[in-house]
């Protein structure tokens, strides 16, 4: 009897490590399945990091390009800024000489005295000048 209870306690040792073998391997390959998925995961994470930081460098060279079509529209802003304020000024100084000479004028008609009649010139017409010339 005691080689037959020796059987079936290794009968039940055997049993038990078989079942014990059964959980380890179905646990380890639901961990190489989990493991599998990460993989999986971390690739796709990847990628959209890379296709992140490709949009990224995109915009960084949008920006810059939008930058320097800044920078060119302002120094043309800036230049016609400065071709409007020349033209003021020049337009300024024709005013103020247009002035003084309007004001020379009046003190030259205003010199006169009142006795002298001012006549008025005409420019004859064509046909009065060909008349006079023969």
């Amino acid at each position: 009897t005691s080689l037959e209870e020796q059987l079936e306690n290794e009968s039940k040792e055997k049993q038990a490590l078989s079942k014990t073998t059964r959980r380890a391997e179905r646990k380890m390959k639901e961990l190489a399945l989990q493991v599998e998925d990460e993989r999986r995961q971390s690739d796709q994470y990847k990628d959209q990091m890379e296709k992140a930081n490709s949009r990224m460098k995109a915009l960084k060279r949008q920006i810059d390009q939008n930058y320097d079509e800044m920078s060119a529209v302002n120094a043309t802003k800036r230049k016609l800024q400065r071709d409007l304020d020349e033209q003021i000024e020049t337009n300024d100084s024709l005013q103020r000489e247009n002035n003084t000479l309007k004001q020379r004028q009046r003190r030259g008609y205003g010199d006169r005295t009142s006795t002298v009649s001012r006549k008025t010139t005409r420019n004859p017409s064509p046909e009065e000048e060909s008349d006079d010339d023969i």
